[in-house]
């Protein structure tokens, strides 16, 4: 367990890879009690990239490490094994929702220069040469990904007038 936390946790964060364990199968799962091995297990793991990591090799690498190890039986499937993508942080695109976000919020933006998150951006970004940024709206109740996301009104009005700033900003810059 590392015990950061603060400027070093960020980092961390934002600029380093995961592999996360998002769900584990195995055995009885019903009611009572049940005494039984389970004959098979499944898990689902999400590898969140940073740039220049290969999916395809990851996913590899993973399988070498399993055979090195003595789970050659084990069964892997790759499901959308997505390359990473950044727009720099110097882009037109990037400078124009940095400028607006103050005229619009009434505040400094927030700025992670990657998102711990995966999406199709690598064939826009890298390969087409197509810049690409997230703004999202919400505060820090909207629960995110829960069964019980929401968006507040007024925030969603208040990103409505941002994303029309930054067309305009942007229409500038470009």
């Amino acid at each position: 367990m590392l015990d950061l936390s603060g400027v070093p946790l960020k980092e961390k964060l934002i600029f380093q890879p995961t592999c996360t364990v998002c769900g584990l199968v195995s055995g009885y799962t019903g009611t009572g009690s049940k005494t039984v091995l389970p004959a098979e297990a499944r898990v689902k793991l999400d590898f969140r990239l940073v740039p220049d990591q290969d999916p395809h090799e990851i996913f590899n690498l993973l399988r070498a490490h399993l055979d090195e190890h003595g789970f050659s039986d084990i069964v892997m499937e790759g499901y959308t094994l997505e390359h990473p993508a950044r727009t720099p942080l110097n882009n037109p695109l990037t400078r124009a929702v940095v400028n607006t976000v103050k005229d619009v919020y009434g505040m400094e933006p927030t700025i992670m220069p990657m998102s711990p998150g995966t999406g199709p951006m690598y064939i826009l970004c890298q390969n087409l040469g197509i810049p690409a940024v997230s703004v999202g709206v919400g505060n820090f109740a909207s629960n995110n990904h829960a069964p019980n996301e929401n968006v507040i009104i007024e925030d969603y009005i208040q990103g409505i007038k941002h994303m029309a700033a930054i067309f305009e900003e942007f229409a500038k810059e470009a």
